[in-house]
C-alpha cells in the first residue's frame, strides 16, 4: 500500500489537502524571488565623482549633486568613458598642492575626500554606503558571488537536512532563520557584516526552495507535478516583479531590506498549515506520524479511510525495513566517475555540465544587470521579469508537443543573436539596445524552464541525483562568474551583452549533440543510457546510413523457395 494508491483509491488525487499544500508551497517562492535578485538595487551604481574639496553640502543634500558637477570644470579631468565618449572621470581628480600652478603642470590622483553621489535615481545603496566605486568597485560584485557561493552551499546542506529530519522542520527553520538574517543584514553597519548575512541569506533561501518544492511534489500525484513546478515558477518571478515595484517605492537600501524580509514572518504560520510529507514519513518507517497525517488529509478532504488500510500501510513499512538490509547488500554503489565514464555519458555530462554553467551565468547577468541598461532602472528590471512570465508558459507549452531539444536550441539562439547585437547599436538607440537585452533575458529564460526537466531524462536512474546534483554545483559557479562579467563594461560598455551573446549561442549549439527525450522511455541503468536514442535520432540514423534495426521481411517468392527446399 503505497501512497500512490492511497491517492487514487482513497484519498482522492486532487482534493482540499493538495490544494492548500500545494498553493502554500508555492506562493512561498515569491518572497523568496525578493532575496534572489536583490543585489540588482541593494547594490545600485549610481552616478558618482571625487567629493571637491572646496563643497562643503553633505552628501545627502538635495544641492550637493548640482554643486559639485558645477564645481567640476578645472577640478576632474576628463577622459573617454567606456561608450566611447567624453565626460568627467569617475575615479580621479586633479593634485591642488596649494600652489598657482598652471592646467598643463597639475598631477592626477585619485579621490582624497571620498565621492558624491547621484541620488536622483536611488536614494542610498551598499554602494554609497561602504563607497564600492572605482578600485573597490570588486566588492560589490563578491558581495552577489558570496550570496550565490550561499546557494551552492545551501543546496548540499538542506538536502541532507530534509531527507535525514524531513521537509517540514528543515522548512520552518529555514523560515524562521531567513526573517531573522534578512532583517540583520538591514542592520550591517560594515561591508564584512553585509556579506556574512548575504551568505547565510542564500543559504536559507535556497533552503527553503528545495523543502518546499520537494513537499509540494511529493504531496500530488504524478500528473499534477508539472502544474505545481510551473505554479511555482510563476510565483517566484511574481516575487522579481515584486521587488522592482518595492525598490521604486524604497529607495534606501536598508529599508528596502526590511521590507523583502518582512513577508516572512507572515510564512510562520506554516507551523500550524505546513504537513509532513507522508512519501517521506513511509520511507523513514514512522507509522504513527504516517498515520496522523493521512488521517488529517483524509479529514480536510472530507473522506473516511478504513482501519484496514493503516494496517496495510503499517505492514508494507515494517517489510520495507526487514527487506532492505538484503537490498543493501545486492546494490551496486556508483561513484561520480560513472558519469564520465563511457563516452555517451560522457558527452552528455559535459554538455548538460556547460548547459548549466552558461545559462545561470547569462540568466543572473541579464537579470542584475537589468536595472543598468539605459533608460529607467526600475521599469527595466520589471519588464524584464514580465517577459519569463511569457517565457514560462511558452516554455511549458512547447516542451510536450514539439520535444525539449527544438525550444532549448531556439531560446539559447535568439538570446545569443539578441545580445550579441547589442554591440552594433549606436549609443543614441538606446532603446533598441534595451529592447535587444530583453529579448536575450526572454530566450534565456524559456531554457532555464525547460533545463531541469531534461536534464533529469537524459541521466539514468542509477546515477541520475548524482548528475543533477554535480551540474547544479558548477551552475552556482556560472552564478558566482555572473557579476564579475559586468566589470567587463569598464573596458567596452557592449562587452558583457556580448559575452553572454556568445556563449549563449555556443550553448545552443552543444545542445544538438544531446538526444530528445519526449516520448522515449527513460534510461535505468549506464548500458541503456549507452544506447539511449529518440525515435527522430533512429529514423535520422536509418536515412544517413541506409541501415535500419527492423528485420527485414520475407516476400513471397523467398517464402515458396525456402518451403520447396524443405
Amino acid at each position: 500500500m503505497d501512497y500512490e494508491t492511497i491517492l487514487k483509491d482513497y484519498l482522492g488525487e486532487f482534493g482540499r489537502f493538495q490544494k492548500i499544500t500545494a498553493f502554500c508551497m508555492a506562493v512561498i517562492a515569491a518572497p523568496m524571488g525578493f532575496h534572489s535578485l536583490a543585489m540588482a538595487f541593494l547594490a545600485a551604481v549610481p552616478e558618482h565623482h571625487c567629493r571637491l574639496p572646496g563643497v562643503n553640502l553633505p552628501d545627502e543634500h538635495p544641492s550637493a549633486w548640482a554643486a559639485h558637477l558645477s564645481g567640476m570644470n578645472g577640478s576632474v579631468p576628463l577622459e573617454f568613458d567606456a561608450s566611447g565618449e567624453w565626460g568627467y572621470s569617475r575615479c580621479q581628480q586633479f593634485n591642488f598642492d596649494g600652489l598657482n600652478v598652471t592646467t598643463e603642470n597639475r598631477t592626477l590622483q585619485h579621490c582624497t575626500d571620498g565621492w558624491v553621489y547621484d541620488h536622483s535615481h536611488y536614494g542610498t545603496s551598499i554602494v554609497t554606503e561602504f563607497d564600492l566605486v572605482c578600485d573597490r568597485a570588486w566588492l560589490r560584485e563578491t558581495a552577489h558571488a558570496i550570496f550565490m557561493l550561499g546557494f551552492s552551499f545551501g543546496g548540499m546542506v538542506s538536502g541532507v537536512l530534509s531527507d535525514r529530519f524531513g521537509r517540514r522542520p528543515t522548512l520552518l527553520w529555514c523560515i524562521l532563520l531567513q526573517l531573522i538574517f534578512g532583517v540583520a543584514s538591514a542592520f550591517s553597519h560594515n561591508y564584512v557584516a553585509f556579506v556574512v548575512m548575504r551568505f547565510f541569506l542564500g543559504v536559507l533561501n535556497v533552503g527553503i526552495y528545495f523543502s518546499a518544492f520537494v513537499l509540494g511534489t511529493e504531496i500530488l500525484d504524478q500528473s499534477r507535478r508539472t502544474m505545481f513546478g510551473l505554479s511555482m515558477a510563476l510565483f517566484l518571478v511574481l516575487g522579481y516583479i515584486g521587488l522592482g515595484v518595492a525598490a521604486y517605492l524604497i529607495r534606501e537600501w536598508w529599508k528596502l531590506q526590511l521590507a523583502i524580509s518582512a513577508p516572512f514572518a507572515v510564512f510562520l504560520s506554516y507551523w500550524w498549515l505546513a504537513p509532513e510529507s507522508p512519501r517521506w514519513l513511509m520511507a523513514s518507517g514512522k507509522v504513527e506520524e504516517t498515520r496522523k497525517t493521512i488521517k488529517r488529509a483524509a479529514r480536510m478532504n472530507g473522506v473516511v479511510i478504513p482501519d484496514k488500510v493503516y494496517d496495510l500501510i503499517k505492514g508494507n513499512i515494517t517489510s520495507d525495513k526487514d527487506t532492505e538490509s538484503a537490498e543493501m547488500i545486492e546494490r551496486r554503489f556508483y561513484s561520480i566517475l560513472d558519469l564520465v565514464r563511457t563516452p555517451t555519458m560522457r558527452k552528455n555530462t559535459i554538455i548538460t555540465a556547460f548547459t548549466w554553467f552558461a545559462i545561470n551565468a547569462i540568466y543572473f547577468g541579464l537579470s542584475l544587470g537589468a536595472p543598468e541598461l539605459p533608460g529607467d532602472p526600475y521599469l527595466n528590471f520589471i519588464l524584464g521579469s514580465c517577459t519569463e512570465i511569457l517565457a514560462i508558459l511558452l516554455a511549458w507549452s512547447t516542451m510536450d508537443r514539439w520535444g525539449r531539444k527544438p525550444p532549448v536550441i531556439a531560446s539559447l539562439i535568439l538570446a545569443g543573436v539578441s545580445c550579441g547585437a547589442t554591440a552594433a547599436v549606436p549609443k543614441d538607440l538606446w532603446k533598441v539596445s534595451t529592447g535587444l537585452a530583453i529579448v536575450g533575458r526572454f530566450g534565456v529564460s524559456v531554457t532555464y524552464a525547460i533545463l531541469p526537466v531534461y536534464s533529469a531524462e537524459v541521466f539514468p536512474t542509477v546515477v541520475r541525483n548524482m548528475g543533477i546534483g554535480t551540474v547544479s554545483m558548477l551552475a552556482r559557479a556560472g552564478g558566482i562568474l555572473a557579476p564579475f562579467v559586468a566589470l567587463l563594461g569598464e573596458y567596452w560598455a557592449p562587452l558583457p551583452l556580448l559575452t553572454f551573446g556568445i556563449l549563449s549561442f555556443l550553448d545552443g549549439v552543444a545542445i544538438l549533440a544531446l538526444p530528445e527525450t519526449l516520448g522515449v522511455p527513460l534510461p535505468n541503468t549506464l548500458e541503456d543510457a549507452e544506447n539511449f536514442k529518440s525515435t527522430k535520432d533512429k529514423r535520422t540514423e536509418t536515412l544517413l546510413t541506409g541501415k535500419s534495426e527492423e528485420k527485414p521481411t520475407l516476400s513471397l517468392a523467398k517464402i515458396v523457395e525456402r518451403v520447396t527446399t524443405l
